[in-house]
């Protein structure tokens, strides 16, 4: 259907370029190919709180139909996302929440879920008992922050496992790889990491290898199928196991659909 004729332009707002992302865009893309009248309008920023507002200033400043985010970091963009809403414009968060209630809809996995998941699997393979420690993604993102809230809460029934480091690493592979290196450095006893996704994990597990450390286990989430993505690391046995986070573009597109 064309709607009368009308033509839609949809501003995404990524925060940052990895291939979840690049996945996910994907999907958007796919998601128009049925509908004609709907244009997509991409902007990453690279992990840059600045850059993402002034990203959305400009897709408001356009005029756009419809605003997906997915926000760097709770409260360093909730104002500018606020401005775009203010202005009549439909906001869809994704993936990620900012600390104000001026959105239209909110779509994502549960990260709390993933989180407590990670850390039941981990009790378990431990028997109840180790160190372990936990990389998290960027410090402020509403992902972290739930991802560590539900490991923590998992490991609470278990007092016999030590969550003995809490470190950030922003989602990157060479970040985790810094984290663990530095870790390992202290001379540290660790039986389990949890990476709070497959890339840190990998880049954790590399630190470990150069230090001839073959004992640590590690576990990440996101497990992408793609070329390095987790399913490979979990089937090579570079990981004990990922936690499957889905990108789902095709039913964000829908959502979208429905709110224009």
């Amino acid at each position: 259907s064309d709607n009368n004729g009308r033509k839609y332009v949809i501003g995404v707002s990524q925060c940052s370029e990895d291939i979840w992302r690049d996945k996910l865009n994907n999907e958007l893309v796919m998601g128009t190919y049925q509908h004609d009248n709907v244009v997509l309008k991409f902007a990453s920023a690279n992990d840059n709180d600045k850059l993402q507002k002034e990203q959305i200033s400009q897709f408001v400043k356009e005029g756009v139909s419809l605003l997906i985010v997915s926000p760097n970091q709770i409260h360093t963009i909730s104002s500018v996302i606020d401005e775009a809403y203010e202005a009549g414009i439909p906001v869809i968060l994704c993936d990620r929440k900012t600390d104000s209630r001026k959105y239209t809809a909110f779509i994502g996995s549960d990260n709390y879920e993933a989180g407590y998941e990670m850390g039941q699997f981990i009790a378990q393979q431990l028997s109840g008992k180790g160190n372990v420690i936990e990389i998290g993604g960027l410090k402020g993102s509403s992902p972290a922050i739930e991802r560590d809230r539900g490991f923590t809460d998992a490991l609470k029934a278990y007092p016999d496992i030590h969550i003995v480091g809490r470190y950030y690493a922003d989602w990157l592979e060479n970040r985790g790889e810094a984290v663990m290196d530095s870790v390992l450095r202290q001379g540290l006893k660790i039986d389990y990491v949890f990476g709070q996704n497959d890339r840190m994990a990998t880049g954790a597990r590399r630190a470990a290898e150069k230090h001839g450390e073959k004992e640590i286990k590690f576990v990440g989430i996101d497990a992408l199928p793609v070329p390095g993505g987790g399913m490979e690391g979990v089937r090579d046995g570079r990981l004990m196991a990922s936690y499957i986070y889905p990108t789902r573009g095709d039913l964000v597109m829908q959502l979208a659909l429905n709110i224009l």
